[in-house]
């Protein structure tokens, strides 16, 4: 498989590819991170029949020694604050002022992937997660399989009251100090309410992708195999 930099409808992407792979898997780094932080689990969950895409956050963040992104906007004073009470931010309630723009961006570059691919897998690691579960439920394009990682349940009333129903996998670490157990199972209660099929699975942890999460989605995409 062939490793390269493309932009599709405007959205830089790391992607690998196969001329006969027919199943895309899509998968949304998190906040501050951009599409090499997540590049190399493909390796680890490598399927010769998967195209794989990472791609890069719309909005731009210095950090520093290197260019982070994110697909929105977060209150960086008001998480520190709530780290530093010991108490968790709502985020069911909340509706990042960019979320609409990027769900539109997201939603023309996943049509175009769709052009060449029969099949779709859509994941994501925090921030990114919580885009994919919104992207999930749109019907511009059928979703075959949901991997959501470290994230929470986002700006509820912008979900439909109905989707298609489709296998998913959720992770979450039960001490994670950026995105609660709580906003874990609100998300999981909403997608199984919903009638997407799957259960949110724990780990003791922070806000990271262990090996058993590794293992774990190794085993979902299984299913898509073949």
């Amino acid at each position: 498989m062939k490793r390269e930099m493309k932009t599709i409808q405007g959205v830089e992407t790391l992607a690998l590819e196969a001329p006969d792979a027919d199943t895309a898997v899509v998968f949304f780094h998190g906040y501050g991170a951009n599409m090499h932080d997540l590049f190399p689990l493909w390796e680890l969950w490598h399927r010769n029949q998967f195209n794989w895409y990472f791609p890069n956050g719309l909005q731009s963040l210095p950090m520093g020694h290197y260019e982070g992104r994110a697909w929105f906007s977060i209150d960086i004073a008001g998480l520190e604050r709530a780290i530093k009470e010991g108490r968790q931010r709502e985020m069911a309630g909340y509706i990042p002022p960019e979320l609409d723009a990027t769900l539109g961006q997201l939603e023309v570059f996943l049509m175009d992937i769709m052009k060449k691919h029969k099949k779709l897998i859509l994941g994501g690691f925090s921030q990114g997660a919580m885009c994919a579960s919104h992207l999930a439920m749109k019907d511009s394009f059928a979703v075959d399989g949901l991997i959501l990682l470290s994230g929470n349940l986002l700006a509820e009333e912008k979900f439909p009251k109905a989707a298609r129903s489709i296998p998913f996998y959720q992770a979450h670490g039960t001490q994670d100090p950026i995105l609660d157990m709580e906003g874990a199972r609100a998300l999981e209660r909403k997608l199984q309410s919903m009638n997407f099929q799957g259960k949110l699975s724990t780990f003791p942890g922070g806000h990271e992708i262990p090996p058993q999460v590794v293992k774990e989605v190794s085993s979902f995409l299984d299913q898509f195999s073949g």
